[in-house]
């Protein structure tokens, strides 16, 4: 693990195996690296996977929040693959991370050779929709008020919210894996307070069709909030792309479904080389 000064921010990352290099871009915002490690690490045997955390998300650094924007998360992802001697990275990006993928294939195609998107969307415009779903899949009230709540400006509040919402992203919650998937996490409402500002005019649908990396699209059948219409969307934006729902996950399929998820990355990786 290591922190170091990029693009004038301290940016914290921790790299397990090798093989392909591939950036781990959390979701969120305000989450970080610790939603995928140690799910993700047994594709070290394919994979060089570098977990990192975005400026002003978890370990990293805090820096003004006007440039925390998806330009900027792709130009630091850009930044720190040139710091760690990469010339092509693959990019697995999840949810808000998906959106950083998609902008870094766009921004800098140069230097992203695959795409794993999972559980995302091209564009947040179907919030009303998201709410339906939540409470198809039975959510409270009080989810229903924290997921409409304005931004919360205390950590410890936003990790209670987190954990209230959190069985409305599993297909089948299980209380003990949720401890253990969030107990590591470090929240920051500073980064979580930047979704109000970005979601609203972010939309990279017509901007699809230029992506030319290999890209893999993975989704969990009951995901609410980035449901699979979102990846059927990506998939017909981008040619070469494959689609894979999982048929007993929400949105954290490397947690609900491990054994599935990775083989499915490492055989598609396997057919890509």
């Amino acid at each position: 693990m290591a922190i170091e000064n990029i693009n004038g921010t301290d940016l914290y990352y921790l790299t397990i195996g090798r093989g392909i290099p591939c950036l781990v871009m959390h979701g969120g915002l305000g989450l970080d690296h610790t939603c995928f490690h140690p799910w993700l690490d047994p594709l070290g045997d394919a994979l060089q996977l570098v977990y990192y955390d975005h400026r002003g998300n978890g370990r990293s650094g805090r820096p003004p929040a006007e440039t925390m924007t998806l330009d900027q998360f792709a130009a630091d992802a850009d930044a720190l693959s040139d710091h760690l001697g990469f010339k092509k990275v693959a990019a697995l990006g999840h949810s808000v991370g998906g959106f950083i993928a998609m902008k870094f294939a766009l921004l800098h195609p140069e230097r992203v050779s695959h795409l794993i998107l999972v559980d995302t969307t091209p564009a947040f415009n179907y919030v009303d929709d998201a709410i339906v779903r939540a409470r198809r899949r039975g959510a409270t009230d009080k989810m229903l008020a924290a997921l409409q709540a304005p931004a919360s400006s205390d950590d410890d509040e936003l990790k209670a919210l987190f954990r209230l919402i959190l069985p409305l992203y599993f297909h089948k919650y299980d209380a003990s894996e949720a401890e253990r998937f969030t107990k590591d996490v470090i929240v920051s409402a500073f980064a979580g307070a930047r979704n109000e500002v970005l979601m609203p005019d972010y939309d990279v649908t017509s901007q699809l069709s230029e992506i030319r990396a290999a890209t893999l699209i993975l989704v969990g059948r009951d995901d609410f909030i980035c449901p699979p219409s979102q990846a059927e969307i990506i998939h017909r934006g981008i040619a070469n792309s494959k689609l894979v729902v999982f048929e007993r996950s929400g949105h954290y399929p490397h947690v609900e479904e491990p054994e599935a998820f990775i083989e499915t990355v490492r055989s598609w990786f396997a057919r890509q080389t």
